[in-house]
């Protein structure tokens, strides 16, 4: 059968994403803005365009590092309206794919309202032409949210609603984790030293011998491997997991022929001495160890065996026993 191979790669559309460190903020905070770009294709002297609002003032630049490329703003007009802008332009090129970030900080000057300020970013290429956009809110808030929960008439006292904000700001960092609190129960985004703790709520350990991108996988899967424990699926799905290659998995389900009064010769019975009924076999081909020395590689394979075996009893039924086949892989899978 012929298989079709694409010639090339369909290119990619470049990316930019603005992010800032608050988005509910208060006259006089300091706030830092991200810009994440991906430039998906080659790029000559592009130019990155901010669009701010009057309320935030621009004291800081950090541009990125990732090839030295030289970043240099400049503002494009003043500040007679709501708005103004900065640019920096890239001197150089940007490789296809390749992210860069760059990063600058402001300060808020106090409004005479609680506001909505909007910030945007553009990457544009060398002839003007708008590439990408991203825009984000910052909240100011001139007030107090606190003052809603206090009778009606603190409304109207000023000294109260910027009293109540320094409580706000003490609080927020604490507010913040409560409000991301959830991502440390994500297998994909809690930070390495709490997987060996997430781990144990799910009844498994992580120990040096799994890779962490796989273990945190492994943890994505933990609900589904523990529905379905003690069945075929569960296995292969567990070893696939840790030595990233599908295992072959041969059950011997039959029970023995036993001669008797109630003897029946039907599908469910095997004759011959070659049968072991409650019984598999596992079979993996895995590439051998990259190591030069081979008292190291040695004691790899023994750890990576242990560890397969480990899984195995994990998975396996009670009442069977198994036999475990590690093959070389020679390219069958």
């Amino acid at each position: 059968m012929m298989m079709y191979k694409p010639t090339h790669n369909p290119p990619i559309s470049p990316e930019i994403r603005l992010m800032a460190d608050s988005y509910n903020c208060y006259p006089g905070e300091t706030i830092t803005l991200n810009v994440w770009v991906n430039s998906g294709r080659r790029l000559v002297n592009p130019t990155l365009r901010f669009t701010l609002p009057n309320g935030l003032i621009v004291g800081q630049f950090v541009g990125s590092r990732t090839n030295g490329t030289g970043i240099q703003p400049y503002t494009e007009n003043g500040r007679g309206g709501p708005f103004y802008r900065l640019g920096w332009t890239i001197q150089g090129t940007l490789e296809p794919d390749t992210p860069y970030t760059h990063q600058f900080r402001g300060q808020l000057h106090p409004p005479y309202r609680s506001d909505e300020l909007i910030c945007q970013a553009d990457l544009i290429a060398d002839g003007g032409a708008v590439l990408a956009q991203s825009t984000i809110e910052l909240i100011v808030r001139t007030k107090g949210r606190y003052l809603k929960y206090l009778p009606a008439f603190y409304e109207q006292d000023e000294f109260m609603g910027r009293f109540l904000m320094l409580f706000e700001s003490f609080w927020k960092p604490i507010e913040t984790q409560i409000d991301t609190m959830f991502y440390y129960f994500d297998p994909g985004l809690t930070p390495i030293d709490l997987l060996p703790w997430l781990a144990s709520w799910l009844d498994l350990e992580f120990t040096a011998e799994w890779p962490e991108d796989r273990f945190r996988e492994l943890l994505d899967w933990a609900v589904a491997l523990h529905r379905r424990r003690g069945t075929k699926w569960a296995l292969q799905k567990h070893l696939e997991l840790y030595t990233g290659r599908q295992a072959i998995i041969t059950e011997n389900r039959l029970s023995d022929f036993i001669l008797g009064d109630e003897a029946r010769l039907n599908s469910g019975i095997a004759l011959g001495p070659g049968n072991r009924p409650h019984t598999f076999s596992v079979t993996l081909y895995l590439p051998p160890i990259a190591v030069s020395d081979k008292a190291e590689q040695q004691r790899r394979e023994k750890v990576r065996r242990r560890t397969i075996e480990s899984i195995i009893e994990m998975q396996k039924p009670a009442h069977t026993v198994y036999t475990l086949h590690l093959e070389p892989d020679h390219g069958t899978q």
